[in-house]
């Protein structure tokens, strides 16, 4: 009913605004009268010279701009990068549909030096340029405020961008990384005013190879700095204080020169945050507490428990002269996170229910080190080398402690208490090197190289307590020393030929040698029932896996007309696998080829593929030995020797516009072999028997449907609505007491976000989420295997108020239904909140609450098996912080 309300609502503004307002229609030509393509047509309000709209000419020269205001002086800007510029008043009627006679554009000289004041927005080669000239922001506003105004831009209240429909993946300051692990340490941190240019494109890297669908190159944004700044220095520092010791403290600094960026990040807190970033009520609240997801290489969120966590790091971006470019990225983190879990279960084994109730406590901490490398040299302007090596080392120790009870409705079965210590540490490194020379316009070879080592130790100490009432001897101890290390590495070699000389055919022809290796080792000391320390050899699990990939292939590209492009090869691989299975004194070999044909077809906004793949087998799983040390479980041997083969096929339409998208896709991905999981229950005492096993083929199927639309209405407002549903299937295969079963998961997502925006002070986002969840079971008539059912629906809002008067708010709600045992539900209504008031020196003042509401629940429930779980994990309490924020901004002008 709340979706239908929307829905209504935004059909009628938009019905009320059509009413008022009018179109413009033309075509452009150049000065040889021939139709020009991907001319930049912008609407400019004649008052203030700020852009209403944009649009690209097609492949014929016209345009077709719709929804422009009536009864308002307008101007009519169009440029092209290889024409001179046009501008016309415009003044619409309502409802007038006006259409242009053919406007032509002048051409340049070659040797014309005379720049003219740039357009608003154009498209210069493959890039679209903004000149933010003719946007307006606010004193003190950041560069997402400056890119809400742009045309053709969207950015949603999490701070995620789109261009045309499909997300940005990078933000680049002057054409270098910046922090590039996280885009909105960019957005939110840099001040708007610093900017020149907003530049817009799709990635291509610094290859010469030709781009084969450039709709598939992740989308950048480049902000150009103004250059009368011949050095800027700029920040901000952070700090807040609140109820339950809560805490948050950060600090970013910048200096940027014309060939040095350095800046420098720092932040410390306890509230589950480990992003750099004061916003962090964005998001649309739910059970995932609102914190920011932040940077992928080193932070991210916590999950799980509650945490501390402080992090401090540089990033530094160094040009020697136009050839060589270097980027340095360093950052230390530290976390202490202690977690809390409470669960039970239900069963049925035999035709037995039965229950277990389990409580699992832990504290963790860890100390990472992250560093990230680019080099880039451009010998000359058809040569590029490229190297880029990142090394993370982590050291991390903790404790925990858990307790488990299982029982029938007539009786006691069992239960334990366990203690442990650990302590380990990770060291990985990893780099990609790429040399590529154009021997000439129509012949290119390439040569690249990945490796990857890594190399984990852990060392766990325990003890247990185990209670088993249907033995004769129900009480027994144990204690443990198990030491893992494994050792692993992966080299890759590639090398590349790409022939571009017969016209609409191109090919690549390549070679490729892979190897991979994995060495787990263990080191086991036990003692049961304080009959001393004995070495554990018999339960060691220790073995080895080489791998050696030989593969040449073949790949055409055919286009034989504009709107159809055909991809189409095949590779034959020769795969060598050596297993070393030291506790058993086996060793066994397998030397396999394999035909990997491929093929995609696209035609305008059709894309169908069909591939072949091949995957090495689940050495993960490999079990040398049988594992009875446990009293309450047992551990049968598994090996998997076999490589998997994978056929994949997919089928989409997508639709992207300045104004609506839209798509479709679905897929089916089939594997031959996959693994599995058997186990074995005794009612009597509840002892446990697991074994992984290689099973049959799986077959899963996907498909995802899309559609947004978003308008602005006159000069204040914008509205945008999407629509997003996704289906899939999971299969895997358990075996229960000997009984086989293939299970198949199916999940539905549906989610519906309605959007306004007024002047870009005041964003009001709903948004209604529901998700199905249903195991089937290939066995039928079995009171040992259910199929279970779950449900979630989900009601938000997101509301943001900028500066009016020097308050600014930040409120997320979030109305979730979901289960809160394992036969009930609840409502959990989460209320996160910040206001912000601007001092007259541009810093701020910050009042936060968390969890308004005091819920102070996070619940999980699902299946596994033919077990139904629910498990309740603690999080932040509710709190209230108060702090302080302080910009700052140093700039030195050129004489």
């Amino acid at each position: 009913m709340k979706l239908y309300v929307l829905s209504l609502l935004f059909l009628c503004i938009n019905f009320a605004y059509s009413q008022n307002s009018g179109s413009l229609k033309g075509t452009v030509i150049d000065h040889t009268n021939k139709p020009l393509e991907k001319a930049t047509v912008s609407i400019l309000m004649q008052q203030d010279s700020s852009v209403l709209s944009y649009s690209l000419t097609n492949d014929k020269g016209e345009f077709n701009l719709v929804k422009l205001p009536a009864n308002k002086n307008l101007i009519l800007y169009i440029s092209h990068v290889n024409s001179s510029n046009y501008h016309q008043d415009i003044l619409l009627n309502p409802d007038e549909k006006k259409q242009l006679d053919s406007i032509k554009l002048g051409g340049k000289l070659l040797d014309e030096v005379i720049i003219s004041v740039a357009p608003p927005v154009r498209m210069n080669k493959d890039t679209l340029e903004y000149n933010t000239d003719f946007f307006k922001t606010r004193p003190n506003a950041n560069a997402e405020e400056l890119l809400k105004q742009l045309p053709g831009l969207q950015i949603n209240m999490d701070g995620t961008i789109y261009y045309e429909g499909k997300e940005v993946s990078q933000v680049k300051v002057n054409g270098k990384d910046f922090f590039a692990s996280d885009l909105r340490i960019a957005t939110r941190n840099l001040d708007a005013s610093l900017i020149k240019t907003v530049q817009v494109y799709r990635d291509k890297g610094e290859s010469k190879k030709t781009v084969e669908d450039e709709e598939k190159l992740p989308i950048t944004i480049n902000l150009k700095f103004k250059k009368d700044f011949l050095k800027a220095s700029f920040g901000k520092l952070y700090g807040s204080v609140g109820t339950r010791d809560r805490y948050e403290a950060g600090g970013l600094f910048n200096t940027f020169q014309d060939t040095l960026q350095l800046s420098f990040i720092g932040f410390g807190n306890n509230i589950n945050r480990e992003s750099f970033d004061y916003n962090e009520l964005n998001q649309h609240g739910g059970l995932g507490r609102a914190e920011n997801y932040g940077f992928n290489d080193f932070g991210g969120r916590n999950y799980n428990g509650k945490a501390n966590d402080i992090a401090g790091g540089f990033n530094l971006n160094n040009d020697w002269g136009k050839k060589t470019k270097l980027n340095l990225m360093y950052m230390l983190k530290y976390k202490n996170e202690e977690g809390q879990n409470q669960g039970s279960q239900t069963s049925l084994y035999d035709n037995v229910k039965q229950f277990g109730e389990n409580e699992y406590n832990s504290y963790r901490k860890s100390l990472a080190h992250n560093i990230n490398t680019l080099f880039r040299h451009r010998m000359d302007t058809t040569a590029y080398v490229e190297f880029t090596p990142k090394l993370s080392i982590t050291n991390n120790d903790g404790k925990t402690d858990s307790w488990m009870n299982t029982y029938t409705e007539d009786k006691k079965i069992n239960n334990s208490k366990s203690n442990n210590t650990s302590d380990g540490y990770n060291i990985n490194y990893d780099h990609n090197f790429h040399i590529e020379k154009q021997l000439s316009k129509k012949h290119l070879v390439s040569l690249k190289n990945t490796i990857n080592i890594r190399n984990d130790k852990s060392e766990e100490i325990g003890n247990q307590l185990t209670e088993i009432f249907q033995n004769p001897i129900p009480n027994t101890s144990l204690w443990e020393n198990r030491t893992n290390r494994e050792k692993s590495s992966s080299i890759k070699t590639f090398a590349g030929y790409n022939n571009t000389s017969i016209e609409k055919l191109n090919f690549d022809f390549y070679i490729s040698y892979n190897t991979s290796s994995s060495r787990p080792t263990q080191s086991l000391f036990y003692n049961r029932d304080n009959t001393g320390t004995i070495h554990g050899e018999q339960f060691e699990n220790s073995y080895s896996f080489k791998s050696q990939e030989y593969v040449t292939a073949m790949k055409f590209y055919w286009k034989p007309f504009k709107k159809l492009a055909v991809n189409f090869g095949t590779a034959y691989a020769v795969k060598d696998n050596q297993f070393d299975l030291f506790k058993i004194n086996e060793r066994k070999t397998t030397s396999n080829g394999y035909w990997l044909p491929n093929i995609n077809i696209r035609y305008k906004d059709f894309d169908l593929s069909w591939s072949k793949d091949l995957e090495s087998p689940a050495t993960y799983q490999i079990q040398s030995i049988r594992d009875t040390l446990n009293p309450l479980m047992t551990r049968l041997s598994a090996f998997f020797y076999e490589n998997k083969l994978q056929q994949s096929t997919r089928f989409s339409f997508n639709k992207y516009t300045q104004k609506y998208q839209m798509g479709f896709s679905a897929g089916v991905n089939y594997k031959d072999k996959n693994e599995g999981h058997r186990s074995w229950r005794d009612v009597t005492n509840g002892h446990y028997t697991i074994q992984a096993f290689q099973a049959g083929s799986t077959t899963n199927y996907n498909g995802y449907l899309y559609g947004r639309y978003n308008f602005k209405a006159g000069n204040d407002w914008v509205f945008y609505i999407s629509q997003n549903s996704s289906l899939y299937t999971y299969q895997y295969y358990s075996s229960i007491n000997d009984v086989d079963n293939k299970l198949t998961n199916l999940g539905i997502n549906l989610t519906q976000e309605f959007s306004i925006t007024w002047k870009n002070l005041i964003g009001l986002t709903p948004k209604y989420t529901y998700s199905w969840n249903k195991s089937k079971n290939s066995v039928k008539n079995n009171p040992d295997f259910i199929a279970t059912a779950n449900r979630t629906h989900n009601v938000g809002v997101g509301l943001n108020v900028n500066p009016i008067k020097g308050f600014s708010l930040e409120t997320s709600y979030s109305l979730e239904n979901r289960a809160s045992g394992l036969s009930g539900r609840d409502n959990y209504h989460i209320l996160n909140s910040s206001i912000y008031y601007t001092l007259k020196n541009n810093s701020q003042i910050k009042l936060t609450g968390f969890d308004i509401l005091n819920q102070n629940r996070q619940n999980y429930w699902g299946t596994s098996g033919n077990t139904t779980y629910f498990q309740n994990t603690v999080t932040l309490r509710q709190y209230f912080l108060l702090g302080y924020i302080y910009k700052f901004k140093v700039t030195k002008l050129k004489n």
